[in-house]
């Protein structure tokens, strides 16, 4: 079979433009993009760190995140997650999912609407997660930067420890919009 200019176009058409459409990455789209990162995270009183840069506007389907190390862990209350453009912030979940004294395994994630804290199972006992018609609500939602400005997703917590110090493993899956990006920090 020989190519020609314009089957060469619908080539492009069907499989897009850019150099990296080889079979694995049309594979890995076909569930969207599944990026991943280990942090630490330490610090007192009310913490928050941007986790993810946002450009553009994303489709995010799941997020979890996994306590991969504990050092303090006492007294860390109020984890929840934002949107962060500099000047506005928008919830992507309430505040109040609790961490204290939770052991290495500890899995929490987004599951409901804005207004509902992570689900978190505590890894010192087995634990279940069930989708229920309410938790339903929590997947996809979609985020969109501030023109014009650096737009940030957020970690924020509350704790008392001085310091509290572990590591925790975040996983999202997202499809870009038109070129948009997810980026760990």
């Amino acid at each position: 079979m020989t190519i020609t200019q314009s089957s060469n176009n619908l080539l492009k058409l069907i499989t897009g433009a850019e150099q990296d459409n080889c079979a694995a990455e049309m594979i890995a789209r076909g569930n969207g993009y599944h990026i991943d990162k280990e942090l630490t995270v330490g610090g007192t009183g009310a913490i928050s760190a941007n986790v993810l840069q946002v450009e553009g506007t994303v489709v995010i389907t799941d997020q979890w995140a996994i306590i991969t190390r504990v050092g303090t862990l006492t007294n860390c209350t109020n984890m929840y997650a934002t949107l962060y453009d500099g000047t506005n912030t928008v919830n992507l979940s309430a505040d109040g999912a609790v961490l204290s004294g939770m052991p290495v395994g500890t899995f929490f994630t987004k599951d409901q609407v804005y207004t509902q804290p992570y689900t978190v199972n505590d890894a010192s006992q087995c634990r279940m997660s069930e989708v229920t018609d309410s938790k339903k609500a929590g997947r996809p939602f979609i985020i969109t930067q501030k023109d014009g400005a650096d737009t940030f997703i957020q970690l924020n917590l509350t704790t008392t420890d001085n310091p509290i110090d572990f590591d925790v493993k975040i996983h999202f899956e997202y499809y870009p919009i038109n070129g948009s990006t997810l980026t760990f920090l």
